[in-house]
């Protein structure tokens, strides 16, 4: 094929996004080699600090919600872990950019029901996490086909 057709045959465009549906395409270019596709996710590395909690900052802006999950690393044989969204942090454009989790620690239950009953009311998830490492990964979510 002549330098005239590959120049005319080859796309200026930006890549499109991840589709929820696969889709065989009818466009007549192709991409170049050095193209890249949009980042539909973010992935960052975090330590949970005093409170349990620390501050995300997302590697790339959401326009609504993210899906997430926070998985934590940690060499010690202790209770699990559960991580909620406590805020989003959101720019001046209305974009997602990050958000502040809070992390709750399982205990164990008193063996005994009268230190139990003794102790008043007890918090199963009152352990504490601070200095956990954790990964948070944030997800653009699928749109509708």
């Amino acid at each position: 094929m002549s330098w005239f057709w590959t120049r005319f045959l080859l796309s200026n465009n930006n890549p499109q996004s991840e589709k929820m549906l696969a889709l065989p395409g009818s466009g007549s270019t192709a991409s170049r080699n050095d193209h890249a596709h949009p980042r539909i996710s973010s992935t960052t590395a975090h330590v949970l600090g005093a409170n349990n909690e620390a501050t995300v900052v997302f590697t790339r802006e959401f326009d609504g919600i993210p899906g997430t999950d926070f998985m934590w690393q940690e060499l010690a044989d202790n209770p699990p872990i559960i991580f909620k969204v406590k805020s989003w942090t959101i720019n001046g454009s209305g974009k997602y950019t990050g958000c502040v989790v809070k992390a709750y620690r399982s205990q164990p239950i008193p063996q005994n029901l009268v230190s139990l009953l003794l102790g008043g009311v007890f918090n199963i998830f009152a352990g504490s996490a601070v200095g956990v490492n954790f990964t948070a990964i944030a997800l653009q979510q699928s749109t509708t086909p």
